[in-house]
C-alpha cells in the first residue's frame, strides 16, 4: 500500500471513530438527561392532615399553614364543625398580625372509617389543587382512637373502634391517596409507637399501635418502587390521651371563645418539618428525641373571639406567646 493511500485511509478511520465516539457520548448524555428529568418530580406545597378533629391535628394544621403550606384539614363533621370554625377564624385574625400566614387551610369532609366518605374526598381533592399541581406533597395521618380499659372490663365496641380506626384506617389512607403521592414522589406520614404505651388499661390500644407499626413497614415496602417515602413519627413518651384528645373550647354567647393546643413542643414540630422536607428522610423520627434530657416546653395556640378591635386582641396573645415560647393565634367571631 502506498504511503499516501495509507495516510488517507488512516484519516478516514480516525474520522469514523470520532463520529462513532461522538454518537456514543451523545447517547450517554441523552440517557442521563432523561434520568434527571424522570427524577425531577413536580413539587407541591399541599399537605393533607387526615384529622383536625384532634388537638394535635389542629396544631399541625396551623403550624404548617404558618410555614406556607396549603393544608387540607380532614374533619368528620365537615366545614360546620367547631375545628373548622376555629381554623378559619385563626386564619382571619392572622391577617392582622405583622407576619400574616403565607399558607392556607381548607377544611374537607373526611372519615378514615368510612369507605364512601374517603371515596368522595379523593374525588373532590383535585379541586383544591393549584394550577399545574398533579399531586400533593404529603399525607399526615393524625386519625386515631384511644380508650383506656382493663381487658376484663373494657367494652368490645371500644376495642373494635381502635382496631378499625388505628389499623384499618392506616391502610385505607394509603389506598385512598397513593395516586396523589405518586406524581410528586410524596410522603405518607404516620403516628407510630413500636412499643405502644405504658400503664394500666392499655392492652387493646397497644395491640393496635404495634399492628399499625407493622402496617407502616409493609406499606413502605410496597410503595418504595414508586418513590413514595413512608415515614413514622415515633410518639413514644407522649401520652395517648394527648395524641387523640378532641379540641375543647370555651363557649360564650353560643360562639367558641378560646381554644388552647398543648400537644407538641416547638422541637417536636421541627421534627415534623424534617419528616416533611428532608431530601433523604429517615424511616422513623422520634418526636421527643431533642428533649431526651429536658422537659418538653408546651406549644400553645390560643384563639379568641370577641367584639374588640383586632389590634387589641392580637397584642396580648403575642406577648403571651413570647413568654410561653409557643404558638398563639387569635380569631374573630365566625
Amino acid at each position: 500500500m502506498e504511503p499516501m493511500t495509507a495516510l488517507v485511509l488512516a484519516f478516514q478511520l480516525l474520522a469514523l471513530f470520532s463520529i462513532a465516539g461522538a454518537l456514543i457520548i451523545y447517547l450517554i448524555c441523552k440517557v442521563r438527561d432523561d434520568d434527571v428529568k424522570k427524577a425531577e418530580h413536580p413539587k407541591s406545597n399541599t399537605v393533607l392532615v387526615t384529622s383536625a378533629d384532634t388537638a394535635l391535628g389542629l396544631q399541625l394544621c396551623t403550624h404548617l399553614a404558618s410555614k406556607g403550606c396549603r393544608v387540607l384539614a380532614g374533619m368528620k363533621d365537615g366545614v360546620d364543625s367547631l375545628p373548622a370554625k376555629l381554623l378559619i377564624g385563626w386564619l382571619k385574625m392572622r391577617e392582622f398580625t405583622e407576619a400574616p400566614v403565607s399558607g392556607e387551610i381548607i377544611p374537607i369532609f373526611l372519615d378514615v372509617t368510612k369507605d364512601e366518605v374517603l371515596r368522595e374526598a379523593t374525588e373532590n381533592l383535585g379541586t383544591h389543587l393549584s394550577a399545574g399541581e398533579q399531586g400533593i406533597q404529603a399525607v399526615i395521618n393524625t386519625s386515631g382512637t384511644f380508650y383506656r380499659g382493663r381487658i376484663e372490663s373494657q367494652e368490645l365496641y371500644q376495642m373494635e373502634q381502635m382496631f378499625k380506626t388505628n389499623i384499618l384506617g392506616s391502610l385505607r389512607i394509603a389506598k385512598a391517596f397513593v395516586d396523589f403521592l405518586k406524581p410528586t414522589c410524596g410522603r405518607l406520614i404516620y403516628l407510630g409507637a413500636a412499643n405502644g404505651g405504658h400503664g394500666d388499661g392499655m392492652i387493646a390500644y397497644n395491640v393496635s399501635k404495634v399492628a399499625t407499626d407493622k402496617c407502616v413497614q409493609e406499606v413502605r415496602r410496597e410503595l418504595q418502587p414508586f418513590g413514595i417515602r413512608v415515614v413514622c413519627l415515633d410518639t413514644c413518651g407522649l401520652h395517648a390521651e394527648m395524641l387523640y384528645k378532641p379540641p375543647t373550647a370555651q363557649i360564650s354567647s353560643g360562639a367558641p371563645t378560646t381554644y388552647t393546643a398543648n400537644v407538641l413542643s416547638p422541637s417536636a414540630l421541627s421534627v415534623v418539618e424534617r419528616a416533611l422536607w428532608d431530601l433523604s428522610p429517615h424511616e422513623r423520627y422520634s418526636l421527643l428525641a431533642s428533649n431526651k434530657y429536658q422537659f418538653a416546653l408546651p406549644c400553645r395556640s390560643s384563639m379568641r373571639l370577641s367584639n374588640k378591635s383586632p389590634a387589641d386582641d392580637v397584642k396580648k396573645p403575642l406577648e403571651k406567646q413570647r413568654s410561653l415560647g409557643g404558638t398563639v393565634g387569635v380569631v374573630q367571631r365566625v
